[in-house]
């Protein structure tokens, strides 16, 4: 059977690119039981190279793969230059990889993402990276009978056999940690997150909406700051958090974003948990907009369950001080009040020991693990 690589070219190629994903898991009734089709409008933006603002120190290329004239599988890859100035490396990224279940259809996709990216100069590929490491990554290796949650992914376990049988390795390990909010002590974390704030001098408040501008200011700052050791991180420019900040303002629940303050009223440290919108986008076919879909969106919307903790961070003074345990009983109070008792945390590395470990204090269980994995080329 003859394989044939084509390079995404317009818009009618790109949403035929996103679309072909319905062809995997609609025609799997194990994967379709959990698979969530993703917002095809939102795709569309993240996937235009002339309006997304990563592509302002990034490149994109798609490919898609036709076996004997049919679509077989997708892949994009990417150079990020401000990745690699950011961690003086040569490294490009693979993502939005669909397939067959078929090592050769696989193998074309993995070649001309790597022909792509070693005409960059760059020597290694890591991947899935859809497009960044502040997007959606990493491939699930275990947690098949749950749904994903908001902004995670979901794949066919072949995947992996199809990723590594190609040559890559791991690269590094994702985790995320189921939290059953009705297990958790909540007496007990109030008491601490009090003797925390009474100690240190610290109080807690709700994101304010009236001032949304400035609170994703505050946050941004922060999270450059408190993640800037962590592997593969690159900080974040004014035009991309505020293109992330829009896009999630109406999904935001005040109550579930919290900001940490000094005595001075400056911000030591922030907690980002989103609703699981994914409970509700399940009934939408990645068209949440159209007449119809909006109004199931709506309906499935009051269901919600479930909590996403997309985010903590703390400025690296107030580190090892219990501020996470403030954060987390607030989050823990507000959702057993209204009817929310799961959350999950995600992601995390797992070479991660003191999230993991804060993770288990709350009675977390890592019920999903995740792969990037890692080529030379």
């Amino acid at each position: 059977m003859a394989i044939e690589i084509r390079q995404v070219g317009n818009k009618r190629e790109r949403k035929e690119f996103i679309k072909f994903a319905w062809q995997i898991y609609r025609n799997d009734p194990e994967l379709n039981k959990y698979w969530v089709p993703p917002v095809i409008d939102d795709y569309m933006k993240t996937l235009d190279t002339g309006k997304f603002p990563l592509y302002e120190h990034a490149d994109l290329a798609m490919f898609t793969a036709w076996r004997d004239g049919v679509m077989a599988g997708t892949i994009a890859a990417i150079e990020n230059r401000r990745h690699n100035e950011f961690h003086g490396d040569k490294v490009g990224f693979w993502g939005f990889f669909e397939s067959v279940n078929d090592q050769k259809v696989a193998d074309a996709l993995f070649d001309a993402a790597a022909a792509w990216l070693k005409k960059k100069g760059l020597n290694a590929m890591r991947g899935p990276v859809s497009p960044s490491m502040n997007d959606q990554c990493g491939m699930l290796t275990k947690g098949y009978d749950s749904p994903p949650v908001f902004l995670m992914l979901y794949n066919p376990p072949y995947y992996n056999e199809l990723t590594r049988n190609y040559g890559h390795r791991v690269g590094q390990e994702l985790l995320a940690w189921y939290i059953d909010q009705k297990i958790i002590d909540i007496e007990r974390l109030r008491r601490i997150s009090e003797h925390v704030m009474k100690k240190e001098g610290l109080s807690i408040r709700i994101l304010n909406m009236k001032d949304f501008d400035g609170e994703i200011e505050r946050i941004r700052e922060i999270y450059n700051r408190a993640w800037e050791s962590n592997w593969g991180f690159v900080p974040m420019t004014t035009k991309e958090f505020d293109c992330l900040a829009k896009s999630l303002k109406p999904l935001a629940n005040p109550h579930y974003i919290y900001f940490v303050e000094d005595r001075n009223k400056r911000t030591v440290g922030f907690s980002l948990s989103l609703p699981d919108v994914n409970q509700a986008l399940r009934h939408v076919n990645g068209n949440p907009f159209s007449p119809i879909g909006l109004l199931k969106y709506l309906w499935y919307s009051r269901k919600i369950t479930m909590v996403r903790t997309i985010t903590m961070g703390v400025l690296p003074e107030y580190r090892k001080k219990g501020v996470d345990s403030i954060l987390n009983t607030h989050i823990a109070d507000y959702g057993g009040k209204h009817g929310v008792f799961a959350s999950e945390m995600s992601w995390v590395l797992k070479c991660n020991e003191a999230m993991s470990k804060l993770a288990k204090v709350i009675g977390g269980k890592p019920y999903k693990e995740y792969i990037i994995y890692e080529a030379d080329i």
